[in-house]
């Protein structure tokens, strides 16, 4: 082959293919000895190659507070918006036809069961469940009564008249008595009032033996 011919070849292969093809001469960075890795004893720890790049200092530090920071916790997370407790309650309402649910769930399984320490670990949890939902109902009823009473004073002031104001006290006798009402109407009255006699009955006890 001419010079031109071979400088030809050289230019359409490339330097380093050239060379492995035509003088068989193969590149520095592709040597490599596989016996410099290797362990002169099988219970000595394996030699590391000196050309591998050390990490910066600190850099596993940096990568794990980057996995950190991809984990958040929503109810406490900024990006998550302000908390709400009026939505909240609003949005998280069917948990409750989930308690009833799992009431009447507990209650089929009550008769089943014939231990006395798991019969009365149910009733517990079953009671809990209750007065949960209980919570939730007085919850909402206090919010309906206090909108309620906005919208009177707000009805009040457009009509141009002095709107009245409940003091707490007024306020939690309404309560008491929008309570008996409701627990009339559920034919609960009589069990209520057994069991706050029995309440106060206890109270009294106490505070004779401590006199």
């Amino acid at each position: 082959m001419s010079f031109e011919e071979i400088m030809k070849l050289k230019e359409e292969l490339g330097a380093k293919v050239y060379k492995e093809a035509v003088l068989g001469v193969k590149s520095a960075k592709t040597k490599k000895s596989k016996t410099d890795l290797k362990r002169l004893n099988k219970n000595r720890p394996r030699e590391m190659s000196a050309k591998k790049q050390v990490p910066f200092l600190g850099a596993e530090l940096r990568i794990e507070r980057k996995n950190q920071s991809q984990q958040r916790d929503p109810r406490f997370d900024e990006k998550s918006g302000d908390y709400n407790i009026e939505t909240f309650k609003k949005n998280y309402r069917f948990v409750t036809k989930i308690r009833n649910r799992e009431v009447n769930h507990l209650k089929k399984k009550l008769d089943e069961v014939e231990d006395n320490n798991e019969k009365q670990e149910i009733k517990h949890t079953m009671q809990r469940l209750i007065n949960k939902n209980v919570e939730e109902k007085k919850w909402h009823q206090k919010q309906y009564t206090l909108k309620k009473e906005r919208a009177e004073i707000q009805m009040a002031h457009n009509e141009g008249k002095q709107p009245q104001y409940l003091t707490k006290k007024e306020r939690r006798a309404k309560e008491l008595v929008h309570q008996f009402e409701q627990l009339k109407r559920d034919g609960k009255l009589n069990k209520h009032l057994e069991k706050r006699r029995k309440k106060n009955a206890a109270k009294d006890r106490k505070r004779i033996a401590i006199e």
